[in-house]
Protein backbone atom coordinates (compact mmCIF):
# COMPACT_ATOMS: atom_id res chain seq x y z
CA UNK A 1 0.00 0.00 0.00
CA UNK A 2 1.35 3.43 -0.92
CA UNK A 3 2.00 5.72 2.03
CA UNK A 4 0.81 9.31 1.96
CA UNK A 5 1.72 12.42 3.92
CA UNK A 6 -1.81 13.79 3.63
CA UNK A 7 -3.29 14.61 7.06
CA UNK A 8 -6.15 12.48 8.32
CA UNK A 9 -9.40 14.43 8.21
CA UNK A 10 -11.47 14.62 11.38
CA UNK A 11 -15.21 15.10 11.28
CA UNK A 12 -17.02 18.43 11.42
CA UNK A 13 -20.46 19.02 12.90
CA UNK A 14 -22.54 15.90 13.57
CA UNK A 15 -25.56 17.68 12.10
CA UNK A 16 -24.35 20.52 9.91
CA UNK A 17 -27.58 22.53 9.92
CA UNK A 18 -28.63 22.10 13.54
CA UNK A 19 -25.12 22.46 15.00
CA UNK A 20 -24.30 25.50 12.87
CA UNK A 21 -27.58 27.13 13.89
CA UNK A 22 -26.93 26.39 17.55
CA UNK A 23 -23.41 27.84 17.34
CA UNK A 24 -24.64 30.89 15.46
CA UNK A 25 -27.11 31.65 18.24
CA UNK A 26 -24.34 31.26 20.81
CA UNK A 27 -22.11 33.66 18.87
CA UNK A 28 -24.95 36.19 18.64
CA UNK A 29 -25.40 35.91 22.40
CA UNK A 30 -21.65 36.37 22.95
CA UNK A 31 -21.59 39.47 20.75
CA UNK A 32 -24.73 40.86 22.39
CA UNK A 33 -23.33 40.27 25.89
CA UNK A 34 -19.64 41.16 25.61
CA UNK A 35 -17.11 39.74 28.09
CA UNK A 36 -19.54 36.96 29.05
CA UNK A 37 -18.13 33.43 28.97
CA UNK A 38 -20.46 30.90 27.33
CA UNK A 39 -20.18 27.14 27.12
CA UNK A 40 -19.58 25.78 23.64
CA UNK A 41 -23.06 24.48 22.71
CA UNK A 42 -21.87 21.54 20.57
CA UNK A 43 -19.36 18.74 20.84
CA UNK A 44 -16.90 18.85 17.98
CA UNK A 45 -13.57 17.24 17.15
CA UNK A 46 -10.97 19.78 16.14
CA UNK A 47 -7.93 19.17 13.94
CA UNK A 48 -4.37 19.56 15.17
CA UNK A 49 -3.67 23.30 15.35
CA UNK A 50 -7.16 24.45 16.30
CA UNK A 51 -9.17 24.31 19.52
CA UNK A 52 -12.72 22.97 19.47
CA UNK A 53 -14.19 26.44 20.05
CA UNK A 54 -12.30 27.81 17.05
CA UNK A 55 -13.36 24.93 14.83
CA UNK A 56 -17.01 25.50 15.77
CA UNK A 57 -16.81 29.25 15.09
CA UNK A 58 -15.22 28.78 11.68
CA UNK A 59 -17.59 26.00 10.61
CA UNK A 60 -20.43 28.35 11.55
CA UNK A 61 -19.20 31.59 10.00
CA UNK A 62 -16.59 30.82 7.34
CA UNK A 63 -17.33 29.94 3.73
CA UNK A 64 -15.86 30.35 0.26
CA UNK A 65 -16.26 34.14 0.45
CA UNK A 66 -14.47 34.59 3.80
CA UNK A 67 -10.68 34.19 3.58
CA UNK A 68 -9.06 32.88 6.76
CA UNK A 69 -5.55 33.64 8.01
CA UNK A 70 -3.89 31.19 10.38
CA UNK A 71 -1.03 32.21 12.66
CA UNK A 72 1.98 29.86 12.49
CA UNK A 73 1.01 28.03 15.69
CA UNK A 74 -2.43 27.26 14.20
CA UNK A 75 -1.36 26.73 10.59
CA UNK A 76 -1.05 22.96 10.30
CA UNK A 77 -1.77 20.69 7.32
CA UNK A 78 -4.60 19.15 9.33
CA UNK A 79 -6.17 22.56 10.07
CA UNK A 80 -5.94 23.63 6.43
CA UNK A 81 -7.46 20.39 5.16
CA UNK A 82 -10.24 20.56 7.77
CA UNK A 83 -11.26 24.12 6.92
CA UNK A 84 -11.09 23.62 3.18
CA UNK A 85 -13.20 20.47 3.33
CA UNK A 86 -15.77 21.41 5.98
CA UNK A 87 -16.04 25.19 5.45
CA UNK A 88 -14.75 25.65 1.89
CA UNK A 89 -12.90 28.80 2.94
CA UNK A 90 -9.68 29.96 1.31
CA UNK A 91 -6.59 30.09 3.53
CA UNK A 92 -4.60 33.26 2.82
CA UNK A 93 -1.09 34.42 3.63
CA UNK A 94 -1.79 38.17 3.41
CA UNK A 95 -3.12 39.54 6.69
CA UNK A 96 -5.00 42.39 5.02
CA UNK A 97 -7.14 39.92 3.01
CA UNK A 98 -8.39 37.97 6.01
CA UNK A 99 -12.03 38.14 7.08
CA UNK A 100 -11.19 35.83 9.99
CA UNK A 101 -7.78 35.52 11.65
CA UNK A 102 -6.90 32.76 14.09
CA UNK A 103 -4.06 32.98 16.60
CA UNK A 104 -3.03 31.99 20.08
CA UNK A 105 -3.53 34.58 22.80
CA UNK A 106 0.13 34.05 23.73
CA UNK A 107 1.58 35.33 20.46
CA UNK A 108 2.69 38.88 19.66
CA UNK A 109 -0.52 40.74 18.84
CA UNK A 110 1.24 43.61 17.10
CA UNK A 111 0.15 42.07 13.80
CA UNK A 112 -3.46 42.99 14.58
CA UNK A 113 -2.77 46.44 13.12
CA UNK A 114 -2.23 44.82 9.72
CA UNK A 115 -5.69 43.29 9.42
CA UNK A 116 -8.54 45.06 7.65
CA UNK A 117 -9.93 47.74 9.95
CA UNK A 118 -12.78 48.95 7.77
CA UNK A 119 -13.25 52.54 6.69
CA UNK A 120 -15.37 55.50 7.76
CA UNK A 121 -17.79 54.68 4.91
CA UNK A 122 -17.70 50.89 5.40
CA UNK A 123 -16.67 50.10 8.98
CA UNK A 124 -18.09 46.59 8.61
CA UNK A 125 -15.36 45.69 6.11
CA UNK A 126 -13.00 44.66 8.85
CA UNK A 127 -11.57 41.43 10.17
CA UNK A 128 -12.67 39.34 13.12
CA UNK A 129 -9.82 37.99 15.21
CA UNK A 130 -10.28 34.63 16.91
CA UNK A 131 -7.97 34.31 19.91
CA UNK A 132 -7.38 30.85 21.35
CA UNK A 133 -6.73 30.25 25.05
CA UNK A 134 -6.80 27.25 27.36
CA UNK A 135 -9.43 28.94 29.53
CA UNK A 136 -11.72 31.98 29.49
CA UNK A 137 -12.35 33.51 32.90
CA UNK A 138 -15.19 35.71 34.17
CA UNK A 139 -15.01 38.10 37.13
CA UNK A 140 -11.25 38.61 36.81
CA UNK A 141 -9.15 40.99 34.75
CA UNK A 142 -9.98 44.46 33.41
CA UNK A 143 -13.42 46.05 33.48
CA UNK A 144 -15.51 46.19 30.33
CA UNK A 145 -18.50 48.41 29.59
CA UNK A 146 -20.59 49.51 26.64
CA UNK A 147 -23.57 48.24 24.63
CA UNK A 148 -24.90 44.93 25.97
CA UNK A 149 -23.27 45.40 29.40
CA UNK A 150 -25.72 46.67 32.02
CA UNK A 151 -23.09 46.82 34.76
CA UNK A 152 -19.33 46.84 34.05
CA UNK A 153 -17.98 43.30 34.14
CA UNK A 154 -14.54 41.71 34.31
CA UNK A 155 -13.11 39.23 31.85
CA UNK A 156 -9.71 37.69 31.20
CA UNK A 157 -8.09 34.69 29.58
CA UNK A 158 -5.54 32.16 30.73
CA UNK A 159 -1.86 32.84 29.92
CA UNK A 160 -2.58 36.27 28.45
CA UNK A 161 0.34 38.56 27.62
CA UNK A 162 0.46 41.95 29.34
CA UNK A 163 0.02 43.64 25.96
CA UNK A 164 -3.32 42.00 25.12
CA UNK A 165 -5.59 44.62 26.69
CA UNK A 166 -3.44 47.45 25.33
CA UNK A 167 -4.18 46.15 21.82
CA UNK A 168 -7.88 45.83 22.64
CA UNK A 169 -7.94 49.41 23.97
CA UNK A 170 -6.06 50.74 20.92
CA UNK A 171 -8.55 48.98 18.65
CA UNK A 172 -11.48 50.46 20.55
CA UNK A 173 -10.07 53.94 20.01
CA UNK A 174 -10.52 53.43 16.24
CA UNK A 175 -14.32 53.09 16.52
CA UNK A 176 -16.35 52.88 14.30
CA UNK A 177 -13.41 51.23 12.55
CA UNK A 178 -11.51 48.33 14.08
CA UNK A 179 -11.62 44.57 14.43
CA UNK A 180 -14.01 42.46 16.49
CA UNK A 181 -12.65 39.83 18.90
CA UNK A 182 -13.88 36.29 19.53
CA UNK A 183 -12.20 34.28 22.27
CA UNK A 184 -12.27 30.49 22.21
CA UNK A 185 -11.09 27.60 24.34
CA UNK A 186 -11.71 23.85 24.18
CA UNK A 187 -15.21 24.31 25.63
CA UNK A 188 -15.94 28.07 25.80
CA UNK A 189 -16.74 31.18 23.77
CA UNK A 190 -16.68 34.90 24.51
CA UNK A 191 -16.60 38.07 22.42
CA UNK A 192 -15.56 41.70 22.54
CA UNK A 193 -17.07 43.68 19.67
CA UNK A 194 -15.35 46.94 18.82
CA UNK A 195 -18.09 48.85 20.67
CA UNK A 196 -16.92 47.44 24.01
CA UNK A 197 -14.82 49.77 26.15
CA UNK A 198 -12.03 48.56 28.39
CA UNK A 199 -10.49 50.03 31.52
CA UNK A 200 -6.88 48.82 31.47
Amino acid sequence: MMETDAPSLVGGFDDKVIDATTCYRALLEAMSNPATVLSLPVSIEAPHGLLAGTAAVLLTLADMDTPVWLAPECDTPAARAYLRFHAGCPIVEELERAVFAVMSVERDLGATREFALGSAEYPDRSATIILESEMLIEDEGPLFSGPGIKEPRRFCVDEQPSSLWMHVAANNALFPRGVDWIFTSHTQLAALPRTTKIEV
